[in-house]
């Protein structure tokens, strides 16, 4: 797994399309915010998913999405990005599947679809 910056747009804009993410997270925004990481495909180098970090009030928190079956790079990329940050990170999901990932990736659940990742030290 490679995390990069987009390399391609219209690739990028394909998986953001395919696989919907709350609608405080639009386009534009996503293409601008600069704590927006794609992970790639190391050997065919497609783009496997993305996440972004972001404030939301005084909650440093993390989104993102990614191809269906692609649970270990997931794991891994969220991991890797969280410990670029030095603070308590925050995810909100209801879905399965994502908070399973956030558990795999050191989250914990906190209640009301509120995972908390804290900083490490």
């Amino acid at each position: 797994m490679i995390i990069d910056h987009i390399r391609d747009l219209e690739e990028f804009k394909m998986l953001y399309e395919s696989r919907p993410m709350p609608s405080q997270y639009d386009f534009d925004w996503l293409v601008n915010n600069p704590y927006l990481f794609c992970f790639y495909d190391e050997v065919k180098g497609f783009l496997r998913g993305f996440i972004t970090i972001q404030r939301e009030g005084n909650e440093l928190t993390l989104s993102g999405t990614s191809i269906r079956k692609n649970m270990p790079d997931n794991v891994r990329a969220i991991i890797k990005i969280c410990n670029a940050f030095d603070e308590d990170i925050v995810a909100y999901t209801p879905l399965k599947h994502a908070a399973l990932v956030l558990k795999k990736a050191g989250f914990i659940y906190l209640g009301n679809d509120k995972y908390m990742r804290y900083k490490h030290g």
